[in-house]
């Protein structure tokens, strides 16, 4: 039997089971709200690049890769999501972004796990995208030079900052699956550098903002800043 003092921890809430099932609608709406062509598949970059940031921030992982796996699955009978482009292996992208956004955001070790992702993303792509841009690498080298930075700041901040860390995760599987499954390599990769600049810089403000916005609104009347003994005090 699980002790009182120790079932938050386990259980969740109802309040975050009803924040995951509307964070799972939404999600699955903004997959169908395109922002810019995929290239090299039939699929579009969507607003949903936004909402994984403000998902990850929101609930503890389990949580949120549940909604965005639900959300996913809703998007995919419509063919739209990444499982358009890179079939079942797509459902990966949205999953492997919040799971280690969201460590990274409520555990106080937790941007280590996005970070480490990130930097073997960096090492792919340099080894494999034959010729691929450096300029490509920019935002991965922010990510990883920042690391000391995350754990000194505090507040809006850092939210800003693991939003970023969050859309790279994103980022990462979606280019490790564009080089194994599509085959995108060399001038390709400089073509797309200036949109992918575009998307990751919307993913991050526009996430961060709604955090902010939604923790400012709803955090005490959702007890969404509380925290386990285990994760981050803000």
């Amino acid at each position: 039997m699980i002790k009182p003092e120790n079932r938050a921890r386990w259980i969740p809430r109802t309040a975050e089971l009803t924040l995951a099932s509307g964070l799972a609608s939404v999600y699955a709406i903004t997959a169908y709200l395109p922002l810019s062509k995929f290239v090299g598949g039939p699929g579009f970059i969507t607003l949903e690049i936004v909402m994984l940031p403000i998902i990850a921030a929101l609930l503890r992982p389990p949580l949120a890769m549940s909604a965005v796996f639900v959300g996913s699955l809703v998007a995919a009978l419509g063919q739209s999501s990444f499982v358009a482009a890179f079939g079942p292996a797509g459902l990966l992208i949205p999953l492997i972004a919040v799971g280690t956004g969201s460590i990274g955001f409520h555990y106080r070790l937790g941007p280590f796990v996005p970070w480490a992702y990130v930097l073997a993303g960096a090492l792919y792509y340099f080894t494999f995208s034959n010729g691929g841009t450096l300029l490509w690498l920019v935002p991965y080298f922010l990510v990883i030079v920042s690391v000391p930075l995350i754990f000194r700041i505090r507040t809006n901040p850092r939210i800003g900052l693991l939003s970023f860390y969050t859309a790279m995760a994103e980022q990462v599987t979606l280019n490790i699956l564009s080089i194994s499954i599509l085959g995108l390599t060399g001038a390709f990769w400089l073509g797309v550098t200036p949109l992918m600049y575009v998307e990751r810089t919307l993913a991050t403000i526009g996430g961060a903002t709604g955090i902010v916005a939604l923790k400012s609104g709803l955090g005490g009347r959702l007890d969404l800043m509380e925290q386990s003994p285990r994760e981050v005090r803000r």
